[in-house]
């Protein structure tokens, strides 16, 4: 979670993840939508506009876990 609110995102791969797609965790729950790419082109890190800030609990569950493009 940076300080603007935004949470940054390490791509698995270099499969290209186009700005504007939605993200949703391993749940489905949709957490936000990808407004930068950036970083070395093999595993690109993504800024990830969050649809509602998290709660420090929600971003605690967070760290680590999987997002999955839409």
């Amino acid at each position: 979670m940076t300080p603007t609110g935004r949470l940054t995102v390490r791509a698995f791969s270099d499969e290209f993840v186009p700005e504007g797609a939605a993200v949703r965790d391993a749940r489905g729950v949709v957490r936000g939508k990808v407004v930068r790419v950036f970083g070395p082109v093999a595993r690109p890190y993504l800024s990830v506009r969050p649809r509602r800030t998290p709660t420090p609990a929600e971003g605690l569950a967070l760290l680590g876990a999987s997002l999955v493009r839409e």
